[in-house]
């Protein structure tokens, strides 16, 4: 959506698996309350003192941890709770554009992509989601545009982002649809564009609630794209 904000380290724990906070508070409180008062000499008179400090301070940076792991775990309840609530296109057309970038971010995540960061407030490059698999890095820019179609500078421009940091290709997702040469240009460009019926198609392959056999689930992890695996070869491992 054009928004980006330089992400703080609480914003950042918010945004991983609620399980990588948990692991960070453990190593903080380990390293705060047991290795580093240890470090200090027993012969400095400041030692008690500053083992105090450490251990103090160990308890806290822990319990920040702790409290940002739950509002992970909190965050990821109600983006999975976004994507099962979709039943049609009309739907995901409703939605806030962060609420749409909330849901892209799920999508791509049941598809076996790890989900670096998503959203915010400010200029990103035409960015709205970073993406991790097989060790490449992908991006993804949300465009919830539901009266007109993308056009071809949209999707060159973000070519530009994508060549310039490095990252493996990308995806244009939109509630609405492109024009003929935005498709063309995107068909050599290593991106791959998700419009409206094509985004409620993934949707609805990787809902919870689609198949409670757990079959969507299976199908869903075994193409990691929303559509064809020929419509975007360059991303395969």
């Amino acid at each position: 959506m054009g928004r980006r904000r330089r992400e703080s380290v609480a914003q950042v724990f918010l945004l991983l698996p609620w399980w990588v906070g948990l692991i960070a508070a453990a190593v903080v409180y380990l390293l705060f309350t047991i290795v580093a008062p240890a470090l200090f000499p027993q012969t400095n008179q400041f030692a008690p003192v500053l083992g105090e400090a450490a251990r103090m301070w160990g308890r806290i940076l822990a319990g920040i941890l702790v409290l940002l792991s739950i509002g992970s775990a909190v965050r990821a309840f109600f983006s999975r709770r976004l994507l099962d609530g979709q039943s049609s296109i009309d739907s995901i057309r409703s939605l806030s554009w962060r609420q749409f970038e909330v849901l892209v971010a799920e999508a791509f995540r049941r598809r076996g992509y790890t989900v670096l960061e998503n959203g915010g407030g400010g200029a990103d490059g035409g960015v709205d989601v970073v993406l991790l698999k097989g060790g490449r890095k992908f991006f993804v820019q949300c465009k919830q545009w539901k009266a007109r179609q993308i056009g071809v500078t949209t999707v060159r421009e973000f070519k530009g982002v994508i060549a310039t940091s490095g990252a493996s290709g990308g995806f244009v997702v939109s509630s609405g649809s492109f024009t003929p040469d935005a498709r063309a240009f995107a068909s050599n460009a290593s991106i791959e564009l998700i419009d409206g019926p094509a985004l409620l198609k993934m949707v609805e392959e990787v809902e919870t609630s689609a198949s409670p056999s757990g079959a969507s689930k299976s199908r869903a992890t075994q193409s990691p794209l929303a559509v064809s695996a020929a419509a975007a070869p360059w991303v395969h491992e």
